[in-house]
């Protein structure tokens, strides 16, 4: 393994001497932009730098004892007819290989998402200024959308990483029929995934115990999505199907369907996923147990007349989850609602969250009693001034206790924003928060940042220093 390892960093050391030519020829041709980063925290510091051309971006980060480096170089300027990327360096995965990672619905607190899942293939990301865990990796990418006239799209994905056994693959073809109303999607990634033995948990779990190995996973995807003649009303299908081989040798399947329907300025959409078998291990290692789940809701956005001369638009949005666990008695249930007024001058909203568990006497049996877990608020205000941008957003949590000798916890959060809206931008931020339980106060911490960002054509000089205290 530690030769493996000192190959790819050889390979990767190469390609990044190889680039340092063409580098300089986009430099002396002034066809380039840097951008510098700093910050400072009594936790931590951070410098960061940033090269990019029309067909190259290098990055690179340092702290100490961290260091990461990332380069891209894409042709698509070059040639337009078959565009390559190539990306090497401390990447992040993520597109299709998150949902092979974590292949069931979100269950988030914004009633403005409705967390739809559109087809992809694998992508990868250079290294930020705060990426430092990630490994050297390449990713090699092809697309073929103007080489071709059928299918309109069609790209090849490679990664290859520490990370996993073998390199993973991905492609991803899209079509459009019907005057271009009508679009077809499909996707397929696959890869060879590395697991840690689980001897030190089987016991405690009481599931049974493997060794360490490797184990095939693939995510197949499907979407249609057609559009009417005026543009106006859309209807949106997804079809995806996780594939994963068992430590014990067989293979476990998980599904998901996302139906969405857009009419006019009213969005409804449903999405459902299950999983029927126990302890499926991921692509990630995450163990998945047997479920249905489900989420449905709507978001609308209208406006609303009024005397002044701009709009005024109204946004409302609502969204339920609900996980039925096949092989346990809580399901845990969520529901989110929300508005929104926007205007030219401001921005304010208010959203409600609420979770609950479903309880039922034994696992055959039908729910007998709802138990409040968590419930939250929030309202954010911003407005939109001539020099300056001030926002402020409050928020509350209240944690319901289940034992009958503990209390309820509350959370409260304050946050103030302001921000310029000069050329070279100065922001700064400050937030408050506390929690309260039985009539006691604690967790109390204060953090503030400064951030500065100076723009010029062909520099960019960015600055943060944060202070953050618990009393």
């Amino acid at each position: 393994m530690h030769n493996i390892n000192y190959v790819r960093k050889l390979i990767l050391f190469t390609i990044l001497l190889a680039a340092g030519p063409w580098l300089f020829t986009c430099v002396a041709a002034d066809f380039f932009h840097f951008d510098f980063y700093a910050d400072y925290s009594a936790a931590q510091q951070t410098g960061s730098i940033r090269l990019t051309t029309p067909f190259a971006e290098l990055r690179s980060a340092n702290r100490p004892e961290k260091f990461n480096l990332g380069l891209l170089f894409s042709s698509a300027s070059l040639y337009k007819k078959l565009p390559v990327e190539i990306k090497a360096g401390n990447l992040s995965a993520s597109g299709s290989l998150s949902k092979l990672n974590s292949p069931e619905l979100s269950n988030g607190s914004s009633p403005f998402s409705s967390g739809i899942s559109s087809v992809t293939g694998l992508s990868a990301s250079l290294p930020s200024y705060s990426s430092f865990s990630k490994p050297e990796a390449l990713f090699f990418q092809i697309k073929m959308k103007l080489f071709i006239k059928h299918p309109y799209l069609l790209s090849v994905n490679m990664l290859t990483s520490p990370e996993f056994s073998s390199p993973l693959f991905s492609t991803l073809i899209s079509d459009k029929y019907l005057s271009n109303r009508l679009t077809l999607s499909a996707s397929w990634t696959c890869g060879q995934f590395l697991y840690e033995d689980n001897y030190g948990t089987s016991f405690f779990l009481d599931s049974p115990g493997y060794t360490a190995g490797s184990h095939f996973c693939s995510l197949a995807q499907l979407s249609t999505e057609y559009k009417t003649k005026k543009r106006k009303n859309t209807f949106y299908t997804g079809f995806m199907s996780a594939l994963y081989e068992s430590p014990f040798g067989p293979y476990s399947a998980a599904w998901r369907l996302d139906l969405k329907a857009s009419i006019n300025h009213t969005e409804i959409f449903a999405s459902a996923f299950l999983n029927q078998y126990e302890a499926l291990l991921t692509s990630s290692e995450k163990k998945l147990s047997p479920s249905s789940q489900f989420k449905a809701g709507f978001l609308t956005k209208m406006p609303l007349l009024t005397k002044r001369k701009n709009l005024i638009f109204l946004k409302l949005g609502i969204n339920a989850y609900s996980k039925i666990n096949l092989t346990q008695t809580e399901h845990p249930l969520r529901l989110n609602i929300g508005a929104q007024l926007t205007s030219d001058l401001t921005t304010i909203s208010l959203t409600l969250s609420g979770t609950a568990n479903l309880i039922c006497p034994s696992v055959d049996q039908a729910p007998q009693s709802l138990q409040p877990a968590v419930f939250s608020a929030q309202i954010k205000n911003t407005w939109y001034l001539k020099y300056i941008t001030p926002a402020l957003a409050i928020s509350a949590e209240k944690k319901f206790s289940t034992k009958a000798d503990s209390t309820d916890t509350m959370k409260y959060k304050f946050l103030l924003n302001l921000s310029n809206n000069n050329k070279h931008k100065i922001s700064g931020s400050c937030s408050f928060s506390f929690s309260s339980a039985d009539k006691n106060i604690s967790d109390k911490k204060l953090s503030a940042s400064l951030n500065c960002k100076m723009n010029f054509k062909m520099l960019t000089i960015t600055g943060k220093i944060a202070l953050e205290t618990g009393f």
